[in-house]
């Protein structure tokens, strides 16, 4: 068992999130509070033994998933895939370059090259968005149909069972009632039909899922910011903190937690 513990002291587990800008973070919430950054500070404190390491990769559209997950895989595989499904894909029109669609890592390295270049900038400078930049070879997507969804997302976890990368499912979380925003299809249970479809993508591959509508329905709109569908900063803490317990089981099943000399604590 100690030699065990001496084969694990110091190994890397991978963790990839895959998703939009609740991966970042916006105005009203920093990166540094977002539910992954949160939820990997609390993995790193209870597995101080692992050296986690975090990939995060802005998926622009669905589409767009295989193709960076079949990159990812090939140049820098995670030992965990953790997959955002966004329910506004289903409810508005979606302008993604085209350049994504077929090369996903190329527009994701433009994107944090204008990234830092912006945090270097003179504030009174004008932002060029890179996306606008290369407006031109945009498509604009209609709303995704559920089933198509569907598809994509299964294709999506089969790639990474066939490299022996483990999936987490983070589902949408509730609709905000009171967002202002203007939706092509206005229909707020689309949001708890996406999770229904995580969930029972769950199920049938076997793969983990975090219950986001579950979670946030146990709360008023303090989950929320004001007349918006993104999360507050503590609509962020409570999914991490459940983001945080379905990554823990992944790791002690990656690395178990009596070859660590580690008790698996909740």
């Amino acid at each position: 068992m100690q030699e065990e513990s001496r084969k694990n002291q110091g190994r890397r587990v991978k963790i990839l999130f895959l998703g939009q800008c609740l991966n970042y973070g916006y105005e009203g919430v920093d990166k540094s509070a977002t539910f992954v950054s949160v939820a990997i500070s609390n993995l790193a404190a209870r597995f101080p033994h692992l050296r986690l390491q975090l990939d995060r990769k802005h998926l622009y559209h669905p589409r767009g998933l295989k193709a960076i997950l079949k990159h990812r895989l090939m140049l820098s595989p995670p030992d965990i895939a953790v997959i955002s499904v966004s329910g506004i894909f289903t409810a508005k029109h979606t302008r993604v370059n085209s350049i994504y669609e077929m090369a996903p890592e190329v527009m994701d390295t433009v994107r944090s090259f204008v990234q830092r270049i912006e945090a270097r900038r003179n504030k009174t400078a004008p932002y060029v968005n890179p996306e606008i930049s290369l407006d031109r070879f945009s498509t604009l997507h209609p709303p995704l149909p559920l089933e198509e969804y569907e598809r994509i997302v299964r294709e999506g976890v089969e790639l990474c069972q066939a490299r022996d990368c483990r999936v987490v499912l983070v589902g949408p979380g509730r609709f905000n009632e009171d967002s202002v925003e203007k939706y092509t299809i206005p229909e707020p249970g689309l949001w708890s039909s996406v999770n229904d479809m995580v969930l029972r993508l769950s199920k049938a591959m076997k793969v983990s899922a975090v219950d986001t509508v579950g979670l946030l329905s146990g709360y008023s709109g303090e989950v929320f910011l004001p007349q918006n569908i993104r999360w507050s900063t503590f609509g962020h803490q409570v999914v991490a903190r459940e983001v945080e317990s379905v990554l823990a089981s992944q790791i002690i099943s990656i690395a178990p937690a009596h070859s660590l000399g580690l008790s698996a604590r909740r």
